[in-house]
């Protein structure tokens, strides 16, 4: 074999792209110097029989302190009493290594908490030396982890009492609009239909003598009826007594009627002649979505015609409502397909959350042809009267 001088070997050191293995000397001022891990040797029973600066500077022991103690001294007392430390050289002398975090003491008592690794360091012979340990503190690291955590679950619970909340006021709105129906058409419609009778009796009285107050009277009476009218018609969008009274079928024929004759838009429906009673709050919810559905129809969309589609398969009921008109805006129609809380518009957000209290489906497709609007609910058993109460 080829004698190499210390002469030659340090000229090759200075070749570009040589290797250099580092000498054991070289290995052991590195791990001393290397600050932001702390990183020792424990003999095969787990005392510490090196300590490098950074294992000083991260558990707060200087060499001379803890060179000889057990490493278990790291330990939190619950830990210590449970075997932890001994259970995890088991398994990096099993293993050949064993990784976990956890929370760690400093020498001051204080706490930090740690990635750790413990690698079994064996002989030429396979026979088990001692222990190499790694140890990190990343306490900022969990810290936010732990913040960015809680304040996601803060986000969640705050979000969920604006749902309970949109749930309670949109209740409340339904059932403000039944008292005001209800009292528009026992108070004030009972009063105008007395007002009424007045005038027609006092028009009958003055026939013999025709005259300007004859006139009046009969203008009066006239405007009374059409007060009558209106109070009626009111009262039975705010709450329309067919639905309770009839149901989803029967209110949806009588709204569609009324809705044609005020809005001059072609109104073309299919459904069931008879359609099966389901629950009541499953209904409103369909009557309200066809509210506000005919509603844009009338006011945003510019069709002449509204096709309305009811129909029952299985256990879900489906309603479509569908325009011929210019369709909705693309960042409306992206908004209206995303979660209720980025929906654009009440009517939207309205629509959404009533049929999402209902464990249904709510789906709108729209270009420059027209618009869909798509419901699907479950269906749940019609209870009768009671079910309110």
């Amino acid at each position: 074999m080829p004698h190499v001088d210390s002469a030659s070997a340090e000229s090759r050191s200075s070749v570009p792209g040589a290797i250099l293995v580092p000498s054991d000397e070289q290995a052991r001022l590195f791990i001393e110097a290397v600050q932001d891990y702390a990183i020792f040797m424990l003999d095969r029973n787990g005392y510490v029989i090196s300590w490098n600066i950074g294992a000083e500077r991260i558990k707060g022991y200087k060499a001379q302190e803890i060179l000889g103690q057990h490493f278990s001294v790291f330990y939190p007392p619950d830990e210590v009493t449970a075997g932890k430390p001994a259970k995890d050289l088991e398994i990096a002398a099993r293993e050949g290594r064993q990784e976990n975090e956890g929370w760690r003491i400093r020498r001051d008592g204080t706490k930090f908490f740690a990635n750790l690794i413990i690698t079994a360091v064996k002989g030429s012979d396979g026979r088990l030396i001692g222990f190499g340990k790694v140890t990190r503190d990343i306490t900022e690291r969990m810290l936010a982890q732990k913040a960015l955590e809680e304040s996601q679950q803060k986000l969640h619970e705050s979000e969920k009492a604006l749902r309970q909340l949109s749930v309670h006021l949109l209740r409340t709105q339904d059932q403000e609009r039944q008292r005001i129906g209800r009292e528009l058409h026992d108070s004030l419609g009972q009063y105008l239909s007395a007002l009424k009778m007045k005038l027609d009796s006092i028009a009958f009285l003055q026939e013999d003598s025709p005259g300007a107050t004859a006139a009046e009277v009969s203008e009066c009476s006239e405007l009374a009826d059409t007060c009558i009218k209106e109070v009626r018609t009111i009262s039975y969008l705010l709450y329309p007594p067919f639905l309770e009274e009839r149901g989803l079928g029967a209110a949806t024929r009588w709204y569609l009627e009324g809705f044609q004759k005020r809005s001059g838009i072609e109104v073309r429906y299919t459904a069931p002649e008879e359609f099966e009673r389901i629950s009541r709050d499953t209904e409103l919810v369909l009557f309200r979505v066809l509210q506000e559905s005919l509603t844009n129809v009338h006011r945003h969309s510019g069709s002449s015609t509204a096709d309305i589609t009811l129909t029952r398969e299985g256990d879900s009921v489906t309603m479509e409502v569908l325009d011929r008109g210019k369709g909705l805006p693309p960042e409306v129609l992206h908004d209206a397909s995303s979660d209720w809380m980025g929906a654009r518009g009440v009517g939207l957000r309205g629509m959404s959350e009533r049929v999402r209290q209902v464990g249904g489906k709510l789906e709108i497709s729209s270009n420059g042809a027209g618009t869909k609007l798509r419901v699907t609910v479950p269906v749940q058993p019609y209870a009768g009267p009671e079910e309110d109460s």
